[in-house]
């Protein structure tokens, strides 16, 4: 199986989340010698075939996306198949829906960017550094690697160092698509 990881959201070159995400894929990937490739891929071009290419999920920071219905059917399909995934801010938001949906049965659960006046609202509007009083961190003790966190944890590295969460994702995915 291909070492790759797939970062599901709107990239934006100047958004200071997605070039910290760019820097601790290279710093982790660096740290763990590991040829490991990453790519973007905007939620509207998820097709059926995104897992032949890809062997874990960073569900990206910066939302609403273009297509939430394709980014929720893809983090299920990694949850349901062991799939290492990471969300970080918007990706962490995104987790908590497909599991509510898909998971808990309430299969209107919504997001606050996508429907403010829904019924079963399971995420308020946030900023991803804010939501004080908030769950910041999710994770599927069943998995390999499933979790999400609110903050935004590749935009603290210390020095050159990558943050422990985003070196233990990568070392998943290396691990496992050998």
């Amino acid at each position: 199986m291909m070492k790759s990881i797939a970062l599901l959201g709107e990239y934006t070159p100047a958004f200071p989340p997605h070039i910290s995400t760019n820097e601790a894929i290279e710093r982790a990937r660096s740290l763990l010698d590991a040829k490991l490739t990453a790519d973007w891929i905007s939620t509207e071009d998820i097709s059926p075939n995104l897992f032949e290419h890809y062997s874990g999920l960073w569900i990206a920071p910066g939302s609403p996306y273009k297509n939430m219905e394709l980014t929720l059917w893809a983090i299920r399909h990694a949850r349901e198949n062991k799939i290492p995934c990471l969300g970080t801010c918007g990706g962490f938001q995104h987790m908590v829906i497909e599991y509510a949906r898909n998971v808990l049965g309430f299969k209107d659960a919504q997001h606050a960017e996508y429907d403010p006046y829904a019924s079963n609202l399971f995420i308020s509007q946030l900023h991803c550094s804010f939501g004080e009083g908030e769950i910041r961190v999710i994770e599927h003790p069943e998995h390999p690697f499933f979790i999400g966190t609110l903050f935004v944890p590749q935009s603290r590295p210390t020095s050159l160092k990558p943050h422990p969460l985003i070196t233990a994702f990568l070392k998943t995915v290396v691990d496992r698509a050998i």
